[in-house]
Order: C-alpha cells, then structure tokens, then sequence
C-alpha cells in the first residue's frame, strides 16, 4: 500500500535550514524523507505558496527513493511548471509529479509534457540528424490557446511525471492521472517515522501512484523544420 504524507509550507522551510547545517544533516533529512512515506505532497492547501518545485528539486536531490509532489500556485505559468517538472523528472529516475486544484491546467501541462517526445531523439551523425523536428509540436488546448510550448525538455510520454488533481470529489479524465482528498492526508509530524526504507528499489512517480503507462492525449501541429539536422543546432 503507498503511503502518502503532506508537508506543509512551515516544514519545507524547516527542512531548508536542517539542510543548510552540513552534508550530515542533509543525509540525515534524506534518509527520514525516505522512511516515512512512498510519497510526500509539498504545500499548504490554502494560500499563494511559496514556489515548492524549488523546495521539490532540494529534496529530490538528498533523497534516494521518495516521490515528491509539489503543490502548484496560481501565478505559476504552466511553461515553466512544465520545463521545470520535466527537468526533475529527467534527474532523478521519473521520482516527481505535480498537483493542484485546477483539472484544466494539469491537464495543460501534461500535453506539454509530449511537446518534445524523448524517442524523437535521434542522434543519428551519418545521416546528419540530431532531432525528429516532426515530432516537436506546438500543443492546441482551446481552453489556453496562448500556450502551446513546445518545451525544451525532452520527456518520455509513456512515463511523463504524474499529475494530481486535489479534490474530494472528482473523476480522473485526460490529463489527470490520480484524484486526491489532500484534507485527509496525514501531515508531516503527525505520525511516526517508522523502520529503514532505504533497501527498496527505486520507483518512479507512475509505479508508486499504482499508474500504468501514461497514454498521448495531445495534439499539436510541427513547431519546427529542419531544425533537427546537426547543421542547425
């Protein structure tokens, strides 16, 4: 069974100071991070926020096998959430997903996520072709018409980061992966650190969530051409 715990804004900024004491002191937060949950949802449910995929990129990188979600604010623009999920997806082995309460702007972000599909990497130097440029688009949402990306992030569509609609009430549709009640999460310090997780294997964001491969929803036209011979890079 996953388990799953919320960290509020208070304790993000609690665990930023334990991780500016040292390299022993981040082990340490590491290695608690890793023990007390499958996943933790960073953020406050109420609230502006601070931005918390900072504070997702931090614990990612002294963690060895937790799933981070941030919590996305409002005055995020869905490019950057994107590129920068993405990025952290790429790092550290697919290991994040993102949530809010918005079912539109997830679902934005995830046809962003297969604006730049990662097997559109070709690399082939005999043929002189670096990049599929076909296969980079410009995604249509008719709901944001104004974004369309592309990212500049490869991602792997089958395994794109997960995205969590915040709700006690909603169905999962396209573009959101998991339906959650964050009210009825247990919250950081309100339960126990339990046992020595660090042993179990590595799993990324879809595996922990229980999700299969992720399906293409997007769909877009060519944002580029020509621009994927070695010669234009």
């Amino acid at each position: 069974m996953t388990r799953l715990l919320r960290v509020d804004d208070a304790t993000l900024a609690s665990f930023a100071v334990r991780s500016g004491s040292g390299r022993a002191a981040r082990a340490a937060l590491g290695a608690e991070l890793d023990a007390a949950a499958d996943v933790l949802l960073l953020g406050d449910l109420s609230g502006p926020g601070p931005d918390r995929t900072a504070a997702a990129g931090a614990l990612l990188a002294i963690t060895q096998r937790v799933v981070v979600v941030p919590i996305i604010g409002e005055r995020q623009h869905p490019i950057n959430l994107g590129r920068n999920i993405s990025t952290l997806s790429n790092l550290h082995g697919r290991r994040i997903g993102l949530a809010g309460t918005s079912a539109p702007v997830l679902a934005l972000i995830s046809r962003l996520f297969e604006s730049w599909p990662l097997d559109a990497m070709v690399g082939d130097s005999e043929a002189g072709v670096y990049v599929d440029d076909s296969r980079i688009v410009r995604i249509s949402d008719l709901a944001f018409p104004s974004i369309g990306g592309p990212l500049t992030v490869p991602v792997d569509v089958a395994d794109k980061p997960v995205t969590v609609l915040l709700s006690s009430s909603a169905q999962v549709g396209p573009g959101v992966d998991v339906v959650l009640d964050a009210a009825a999460l247990p919250v950081w310090g309100t339960v126990p650190v339990i046992g020595d997780e660090g042993d179990e294997d590595i799993v990324g964001a879809r595996t922990a969530f229980g999700l299969g491969a992720s399906a293409a929803i997007a769909v877009g036209a060519p944002a580029f051409a020509g621009s994927g011979r070695l010669d234009q890079v």
